[in-house]
Order: C-alpha cells, then structure tokens, then sequence
C-alpha cells in the first residue's frame, strides 16, 4: 500500500467515524478522502512565492486632534506648575529720628 492510499484510508475512516459510521457509504467516504488528500499533498509541494519588500512608510504628521492632544498634557502641566502671583507686602516708610 502507497503512502497516499493509506493517508486516504485513514482520513475515509475519519469521515466515517465523524459521520456515525453509517453503512453503504464506503465510495463516498473514499472519494471525498482522496479529494481532501489531494488537495493538502499540492497545497505542501506548492512552492511559496517570495515577500515582496515592503517600501517604507511615509511619515504621517499627526492629525490636528492628534497634536492637540499631544500639547494638552504639556499645557496643562505648565498651568499646573504656574503659581498665582505673591503680593509684595507693602513697605512702611521708615521713620528716622533726628535729633536736635
């Protein structure tokens, strides 16, 4: 018995079993078989043809969003960081003593 006839034996039993191993279809299992057989042995002995490079990708800039979203957290960092301006307290006049 050749390799594939007995690939084909094992995947009709297959199909028997799967479909409860019905009585009279023994034709039928078998030719589906050696059809689904067939078809995996070519799919293996076709040769992959090569990738093709990918060309590099162009840079995009970024959507107006996007780069709105980007600052906004920088933004609001700086807003954050900035402290409301301190009041000086005012200067009293100095008073000199003079005597005389």
């Amino acid at each position: 018995m050749s390799d594939i006839e007995a690939k084909i034996r094992a995947k009709a039993r297959e199909l028997w079993l799967a479909e409860g191993q019905p009585e009279g279809r023994a034709d039928q299992h078998w030719l589906e078989a050696e059809a689904i057989v067939r078809a995996e042995a070519e799919a293996e002995a076709k040769p992959k043809a090569p990738r093709k490079p990918r060309a590099p990708a162009a840079k995009k800039e970024p959507a107006k969003k996007e780069a709105a979203e980007a600052k906004a957290p920088a933004a609001k960092k700086a807003a954050a960081k900035k402290e409301p301006a301190k009041k000086e307290p005012a200067k009293k006049p100095s008073l000199k003593v003079v005597s005389g």
